[in-house]
């Protein structure tokens, strides 16, 4: 029955407390017993109206039934609604409240034919029960808007017998609801800024993939693989993973982390990422080369015709002369583009001979200074030479070659020993571990979310202390970190969108990891779950292209 007002106010403050640390489920128990004890209702049912104005049942009590159900368990009593306007049609009970923001109060619900009661119905027969006295409350939050509805059913007096919800208990109700609708308001603002959060996080990481064609949604499949291996590692009893587990908080902050773990590659130049052979950069120019070769062949079929119209010599040795140049020249053009692709190690006699090629020269016409921008032009040191006429190496370093921190000689980057990328290009590609770190250090991330910063900047680092930024060893390391590690190098090692590699088969990129394990680069422990678990199969199936997935034998990579 009604509290006494002292004891209901102490009863209020208390609810009110439990408001102030915003743990609604605590909430919603205190409410309702709160409830229960003014009204002795038999039901209570709380429901959350959300932006969508979509009525969703988030709590149920039923004393008599001894139901108590929460979030979604409640499907199975109400599947929700969509609310809109009803021109004046019936409504039922809870909708009717939202809708209006009325209160309905009823001593007998199926004697009132003004509204919908096909839930209340359904309600009755699923349970064998019978719904008598009603009571529906609006919940309306601080920005006047509904965020909820209070439902209760069969008030009783202290005989058991079903009355209606009184005013004294209608009063006090409405004071409970005011509680209960910053609480929903709470809840729903949470779940909006979460949500805000994540699509910031996931368009900054999609935007990051689309800034190259070639790296494709890197961003978005590493959160796949680290969620896989983690939800192993937990499972594991493997040397450390033994006592390992993971908080509600570490979950979130590492599903966070690897969707950002990459967020400072947005400074780093697409030809950069996507140098598929050495000499790119906006375009690969081997096609300038190719043209000089071009221009060589050219010269030596003049000269061949100039002395063969001069009688130098006889026709057949001058055209053994001729062939005997245009094969060196094609020699060495696919030497030169061979070196281009970065397939192969260079070795020293290699570097000789791309040296001695480059002394080759051919004679320049036409003003080197036309059609360049102001900047190309303020980065020639001897204009006067490049307007004139001049003898030019088919292969060149030139001083306007240097650009900021970027050498684009063709000779310097011809001579990498292996893959495409110089020695400038691999700081810079390496320098976005430490942007990321910078930029995640500047957002201020919850207490809850201030792992995010050590789990996605440590994804380059090796368990032998070898990594970068920080040279962190394995025991610096915390298990998340490691498994970002583990799943930035498989996505990368699996993914068939890299210009500078061909797809590789799965037992190719699992031998490449066995290695990495047995020098250092990655964790024992998370390697072995990682094989034992079929983490890497869960994965391959569903992301990777069929004709990549050969047979597996897992204890042959362990």
């Amino acid at each position: 029955m009604p509290l006494a007002s002292e004891a209901f106010v102490s009863a209020l403050l208390d609810l009110n407390n439990a408001v102030i640390e915003n743990d609604f489920p605590d909430v919603e128990k205190q409410a309702v017993a709160l409830l229960r004890e003014i009204t002795n209702a038999d039901g209570v049912f709380i429901f959350g109206l959300n932006e969508d104005n979509f009525l969703n049942l988030e709590y149920s009590f039923i004393e008599s039934l001894n139901l108590v159900k929460s979030g979604t368990e409640n499907r199975s009593i109400f599947q929700g609604a969509v609310l809109s306007s009803q021109n004046g049609k019936q409504s039922f009970p809870a909708a009717l409240s939202a809708l209006r923001r009325e209160i309905v109060n009823t001593a007998d619900v199926y004697a009132n034919t003004d509204l919908d009661l096909t839930p209340i119905r359904s309600f009755d027969m699923m349970f064998d029960y019978s719904t008598v006295s009603l009571f529906s409350l609006p919940l309306v939050g601080r920005r006047k808007k509904v965020v909820g509805v209070l439902q209760m059913i069969n008030a009783r007096d202290a005989k058991g017998k079903v009355i209606s919800f009184t005013p004294q208990m209608q009063k006090q109700a409405q004071s409970i609801g005011a509680l209960l609708a910053l609480v929903l308001e709470n809840q729903s603002l949470q779940e909006s800024y979460g949500q805000l959060l994540e699509s910031f996080i996931e368009v900054l990481a999609r935007a990051i993939d689309a800034k190259s064609p070639y790296t494709g949604a890197h961003c978005q499949r590493v959160p796949v693989i680290a969620r896989l291996l983690a939800t192993a590692a937990v499972q594991s009893d493997i040397g450390q993973l033994k006592n390992f587990e993971m908080s509600k908080d570490d979950w979130y902050a590492l599903h966070i982390a690897s969707w950002l773990h990459d967020c400072g590659k947005v400074t780093t130049p697409e030809y950069v990422v996507d140098k598929a052979t050495k000499l790119e950069t906006i375009y690969n120019r081997i096609h300038e080369i190719r043209d000089r070769f071009e221009i060589l062949r050219r010269d030596a079929h003049i000269e061949y015709l100039q002395k063969r119209l001069a009688n130098v010599a006889d026709k057949e040795k001058l055209q053994q002369e001729f062939a005997k140049k245009v094969y060196q020249l094609e020699d060495d053009f696919s030497f030169v583009a061979r070196c281009n692709t970065g397939d192969i190690p260079l070795q020293n006699s290699d570097i000789s001979r791309l040296k001695k090629i480059s002394t080759n020269q051919y004679m320049r016409y036409f003003n080197r200074m036309l059609g360049l921008s102001w900047a190309e032009r303020d980065a020639v040191a001897d204009p006067e030479a490049y307007m004139q006429p001049g003898w030019e190496s088919v292969l060149q370093n030139r001083p306007e070659h240097l650009f900021g921190m970027y050498n684009l000689g063709e000779i310097y980057n011809l001579q990498v020993p292996q893959g495409t990328i110089n020695k400038e290009e691999r700081e810079k590609i390496n320098e976005h571990i430490v942007v990321t770190i910078d930029m995640l250090k500047a957002l201020p991330f919850p207490a809850e979310l201030s792992k995010v910063v050590e789990y996605a900047g440590a994804h380059h680092e090796r368990v032998d202390g070898k990594g970068y930024p920080n040279g962190l060893t394995g025991d610096e390391m915390s298990v998340p970190a490691k498994i970002m590690a583990i799943a930035d190098i498989f996505e990368a090692l699996t993914a068939n969108d890299r210009p500078y590699k061909e797809p590789k088969k799965l037992s190719e990129v699992l031998k490449i990891m066995q290695e990495m394990k047995n020098n250092g680069h990655i964790d024992p422990d998370l390697y072995k779950v990682f094989i034992q678990s079929g983490v890497y199969q869960d994965y391959a199936e569903q992301y990777i292209n069929s004709d990549q997935i050969d047979e597996i034998i897992p204890e042959e990579y362990l």
